[in-house]
This record gives structure tokens, C-alpha cells and sequence, in this order.
């Protein structure tokens, strides 16, 4: 079976949806064939960002009301795979997904499901029991508390669950908005999976712009993936980040 992560955010526009597109091109590029699914009904954005939009015919809805799941998968690169999220609300029956999620699982080395902000977790419980769930977060109050809550949550679900911090910036620790990376850490009370620094490259991605391999966002994203799949790799000092 795949490995499967679930990325989630208590706020929007904190980047979760940048975020779970990078992952993807980072697990693709090590060579792992990859599957990333968009939740977000009606309002779906991951094949625009991935270059797939003028392919789209069918969605996540076709597969779970009886087409072939290969129908509405869109290859993106040889390793790497999307299904488009539907573009009516209240397509996604729980019933309907777990069963797409057995489906699917065995295919994929890794999946990745980028869900909707917010507290909603009516399909959690559709993932296995060992789903790993990512929670992006700037490094503001605002937003670091709302990965609190998520945490907590999720916590009461049984569900594991790591944090990403996105648009990071030296500069917010210079000016004291955080003392170091360990007091976000323990406002959000969740482990640390990873950094992703401040970037036009990485926000270039919601306007169908490519990553390049040897910039820092590239770099960042793929220690993520190295964490995520059991490498120890230590975090870069904070300035290089």
C-alpha cells in the first residue's frame, strides 16, 4: 500500500494547496509514482497549478458514481498524477470516497489529499488509520492558533498529524513576532515536518509557473518528502532556510 498524507489548514490562504502541489512535484521527481487528489468542491485549483486545466473532462464525482478511476486521472508528469475535484458542491458521498480510497490505495506510492480549510472532517475517517495529516501554517498568531485547533481535533479523531510552516521569513524573527521556530512549534502544539520559505517561485505556482529543481522552495519541499518517507534530515539554519 501507498503512503497516504492528507494536508489540511484551519484558516485559507495560508498555501495548503501550493503546498500539497509542490509535495507532489517533490515525491514525483524522486522517482515515486504519485496520485494527488483535490477535495476542495467547487472550487478546485490543482490542475491549474500542475498545467492539466485544459485537459479536464472529468472529475473525483465521475469515479465515485461507477467511471473507471483511470478515466479521471490526469498524468502530469510520468510519475506524477491528478484527479480534479469536482466543480458542484456535494458531489463527495463518504460512502462513495472510502471506497475510492481502497481503490486507489495499492496503485500509488504516494497519495496525497488536499482537503478544504477549515474544520469540516466528515471524509477523515474515509482515509486508513494510518494516514499521515499535514497542517500548513504561516508563522503568525492567527494562524499558528488555528493549527492548534486542527491539532487537538485531530488529535481527538486518532488521526497523526505534522506541521508545515509556509512563507517563512527571517525577518519575523528579527522583529520578535516569534522568539525561534520551537515557540511556533509549541503554539501549535504539533512536530515540525518542514519549512518552506518566503518565495514568488512557490506563489508563481497558482499561475501555472514551474518550480525550478535547484531553487530553495524545490529544496525545502524535497527534505519535506525525505522526512516524510522515514530519512532523518535536519533542518538548514534558520538564515539559509
Amino acid at each position: 500500500m501507498g503512503k497516504i498524507f492528507a494536508v489540511t489548514s484551519g484558516k485559507g490562504g495560508v498555501g495548503k494547496s501550493t503546498v500539497s502541489a509542490g509535495l507532489s512535484l517533490a515525491f514525483s521527481c524522486q522517482g515515486y509514482k504519485t496520485l494527488i487528489i483535490d477535495m476542495d468542491e467547487g472550487l478546485r485549483c490543482l490542475d491549474l497549478m500542475l498545467g492539466v486545466d485544459n485537459q479536464v473532462v472529468l472529475d473525483l464525482s465521475d469515479i465515485l458514481h461507477g467511471r473507471e478511476v483511470f478515466d479521471a486521472v490526469y498524468e502530469v508528469n510520468e510519475n506524477l498524477f491528478l484527479v480534479p475535484a469536482p466543480q458542484k458542491t456535494g458531489m463527495i458521498d463518504s460512502y462513495l470516497f472510502a471506497n475510492f480510497v481502497t481503490n486507489v490505495k495499492d496503485l500509488f506510492d504516494i497519495i496525497i489529499f488536499d482537503f478544504p480549510a477549515g474544520i469540516d472532517f466528515s471524509l477523515y475517517e474515509a482515509l486508513p488509520k494510518d494516514s499521515l495529516f499535514l497542517t500548513v501554517a504561516f508563522p503568525d498568531a492567527v494562524t499558528v492558533r488555528d493549527a492548534a485547533t486542527v491539532s487537538g481535533l485531530l488529535s481527538k479523531m486518532g488521526c497523526q498529524s505534522r506541521l508545515i510552516i509556509n512563507r517563512y521569513d527571517y525577518k519575523f524573527l528579527k522583529r520578535r513576532f516569534y522568539k525561534n521556530l520551537d515557540d511556533i512549534i509549541d503554539e501549535a502544539q504539533l512536530q515540525l515536518i518542514g519549512v518552506l520559505p518566503v518565495s514568488v517561485e512557490l506563489q508563481g505556482l497558482s499561475h501555472g509557473l514551474k518550480l525550478s529543481k535547484k531553487g530553495k522552495p524545490m529544496k525545502a519541499l524535497i527534505r519535506i518528502s525525505k522526512r516524510l518517507m522515514g530519512e532523518h534530515i535536519l533542518l538548514p539554519k534558520i538564515k539559509k532556510i
